[in-house]
């Protein structure tokens, strides 16, 4: 009896079940159906266009059409022609309300304005036939300098370098641009072509106050580069802001003299060489006293090299090298270090000292002080700047070493 009941339950459930697989199939084809009703709604048919062989202009009718109506075209079909045909038609015009087209082609003649082209900025000026160089071998540069006062903006374009070296007929230009004493970055100018009487067609925009114009310089750098990329400095321009009246529309075009350094003697004390580099995050200045030409020396005679970093007036640190006998033109190849903050860049420099240690006679040899604007210029600041640019390496350089001043000179 109890089987019986058992088999009566489960078939009533498998046909329960059975039931629901019905029904919930019959939903979903019903969903299915909706939808798909939907989107025909949503997307009626397209009406078929006929074939034609000449264009159509839909949305246009003989007399014109509408401000707010887009012209639509379609392209005409290619008309067949006999395969036999050797001779070339040239394309049929037909002309619809004043429009012209050419059936076999894409090409309409009617024509909208879609803009128009400057060809004034694609153009470059050419160079003047008459233009020579100034009279005299001294290397110079040409530049112009505009102050627009509304925009606060000095507008600085190098424009020519004369008289550069022999060596820089094979070789490129550049000019290195910076404003002093605040802005660190430099811009590049790149000639447009080799040799010693090069020519720049760029222009550079530095922002700067009117109150400040007055105590700002311009800095101009002229380099040679060979064919292994290597920089070589020809002569440097130091143009103070106050010497001309920048309020023009047009702007002042000026010559000036590079300050050339040849290789030379350039001081009765002699020259040092010395490599700089200062690591961001290390936060550490390395100095690098190599060697020294041309003192005032005999051969016996001991000299070392005192390096003292200065934080404005206040000695941070002094540091001094092996005494070494060279006559005049010992090498000291001294590595020295000094704790420094990048925030102290602008407010620190470095004086270098080349002290006579003889028994009995101890007296100062000369001195460079390499630092920022507040402390140098001309190589000083082209040193202290070329280091401040070039964390990755150690920057070389000579200098020329001058008088120590009374209030420095030891007892």
């Amino acid at each position: 009896m109890a089987v019986m009941v058992v088999a009566v339950v489960g078939g009533v459930a498998a046909g329960v079940f059975f039931l629901l697989l019905i029904g919930a199939a019959v939903y979903f084809l019903l969903k299915k159906r909706r939808v798909q009703g939907q989107y025909r709604e949503l997307f009626p048919s397209l009406p078929a266009f006929p074939t034609c062989t000449s264009p159509v202009l839909l949305g246009v009718h003989s007399s014109g059409y509408s401000q707010g109506d887009i012209p639509f075209f379609l392209p005409p079909c290619c008309s067949s022609r006999p395969q036999g045909g050797l001779e070339e038609e040239g394309p049929e015009e037909e002309d619809h309300g004043g429009l012209r087209y050419h059936r076999g082609s894409l090409s309409i003649g009617a024509s909208f304005p879609m803009g128009s082209l400057r060809p004034d900025l694609y153009h470059i000026p050419e160079e003047p036939g008459d233009w020579a160089p100034p009279c005299g071998s001294t290397p110079r540069l040409q530049f112009s300098v505009q102050f627009r006062r509304e925009r606060e903006e000095l507008l600085v374009s190098p424009l020519r370098a004369a008289s550069l070296p022999p060596h820089c007929r094979s070789n490129a230009a550049l000019v290195k641009l910076q404003l002093l004493p605040d802005d660190r970055r430099r811009r590049q100018a790149k000639a447009r072509r080799k040799g010693r009487n090069p020519q720049f067609n760029d222009s550079f925009i530095f922002q700067v106050s009117s109150k400040s114009l007055c105590e700002a310089t311009l800095s101009l750098s002229v380099f040679s580069v060979n064919r292994q990329k290597k920089h070589q400095l020809e002569g440097r321009v130091l143009f103070p802001l106050s010497e001309l009246d920048l309020g023009g529309e047009e702007g002042r075009v000026v010559w000036r003299d590079l300050e050339t350094d040849n290789g030379e003697f350039a001081s009765q004390q002699g020259d040092l060489q010395v490599s700089l580099n200062y690591s961001v995050p290390l936060q550490r200045l390395t100095v690098v006293v190599l060697r020294a030409r041309g003192l005032q020396t005999s051969s016996d005679t001991g000299v070392c090299v005192q390096v003292t970093l200065q934080l404005r007036t206040q000695v941070v640190k002094s540091k001094k090298s092996a005494v070494v006998r060279g006559g005049a033109n010992p090498t000291f190849n001294k590595h020295l270090t000094f704790r420094l903050r990048p925030p102290q860049l602008d407010e620190s420099c470095l004086c270098l000292e080349l002290l006579q240690t003889t028994p009995g006679d101890p007296r100062s040899l000369g001195q460079v002080v390499i630092g920022p604007f507040m402390y140098a210029r001309g190589r000083e600041l082209d040193h202290w700047d070329e280091m401040v640019s070039k964390p990755q390496e150690l920057v070389k350089q000579w200098h020329c070493l001058g008088r120590v001043p009374e209030t420095q000179v030891p007892p």
